[in-house]
């Protein structure tokens, strides 16, 4: 069985980005040369992904729309500069293999964005990226998910080992001793020291638990918990590459250093700015 759909979601305004995001959303933000999105649909395409389902709000949208469509201006304007052209290739990549579709998020939360998506998915499993999530792995996360999926027909999701004092408050899993998600819980209960990250291969039975889900004060409803819904169903795979927040200003300005120093070409004179400045 092919995985070739993701769901990508991308709600929230951004506000602890402020002002920087008042009129560019945070998923355009650059990191180092290309917006952050971009990196997350390559992913997906390294991956063997062949359609893309973004959820979206207004303040988004249009502007996601026409940066993974084909610019006819911007290609006749470039017909006569080819090496300018070229810095398109990359783009142009995406653009020509992979299908996009955009839905509207109707309702807050995780599950409630991959909810609003539930339509447009055809197949039985599909994989689910957060927006805000970015991660340099050596093979893709996405690609190990679908890999371990292949091999036993699981639902899968990843988590990332991390020392206690880095450890958020919240999304902390408990796993079992076969890395079957138990349980949810909070930094200074039992744990396993793995945090829950945005990527992960679902199956389409997920949207059943909508009902018995909790909503939360602010009207969310949390993918997280839905999980729990689905004891000895769902798996973890740990991996060990960096991750990255991208909706707050350390996790968003530690991405964009990270990339840059992987350009060989700017890495020596961006470590030689750095140490001058220190």
């Amino acid at each position: 069985m092919n995985i070739d759909e993701a769901v990508i979601i991308l709600g929230g305004m951004g506000t602890r980005l402020l002002p920087l995001t008042k009129t560019v959303p945070k998923e355009m933000l650059p990191i180092y040369d290309v917006p952050a999105i971009m990196l997350l649909v390559e992913e997906a395409y390294k991956s063997g992904i062949k359609k893309i389902i973004f959820v979206v709000t207004k303040h988004n949208k249009k502007i996601i729309e026409d940066f993974f469509s084909n610019d006819l201006y911007l290609n006749n304007f470039l017909k006569d500069k080819p090496d300018k052209k070229a810095l398109l290739t990359r783009i142009n990549k995406l653009i020509n293999n992979i299908e996009f579709k955009y839905v509207y998020q109707t309702i807050k939360g995780t599950f409630g964005a991959l909810y609003s998506a539930k339509n447009y998915i055809k197949n039985d499993y599909f994989i689910l990226m957060y927006g805000d999530d970015l991660i340099d792995n050596e093979t893709p996360v996405t690609k190990l998910l679908i890999d371990k999926f292949k091999k036993d027909n699981k639902m899968y999701v990843a988590v990332k080992e991390r020392d206690i004092d880095e450890l958020p408050e919240v999304g902390i899993v408990c796993l079992d001793k076969d890395n079957y998600i138990k349980d949810l819980v909070k930094k200074k209960e039992l744990h396993s020291g793995c945090e829950l990250h945005g990527r992960m291969l679902l199956n389409k039975k997920i949207f059943t638990v909508k009902n018995k889900l909790y909503r939360h004060s602010n009207d969310e409803y949390y993918l997280p918990y839905a999980l729990l819904h689905f004891p000895q169903e769902i798996k973890a795979i740990k991996y060990t590459g960096e991750y990255f927040n991208l909706g707050e200003k350390t996790g968003y300005i530690k991405a964009s250093i990270h990339y840059a120093l992987k350009d060989k070409n700017e890495k020596n004179n961006l470590i030689k700015y750095i140490k001058e400045e220190k």
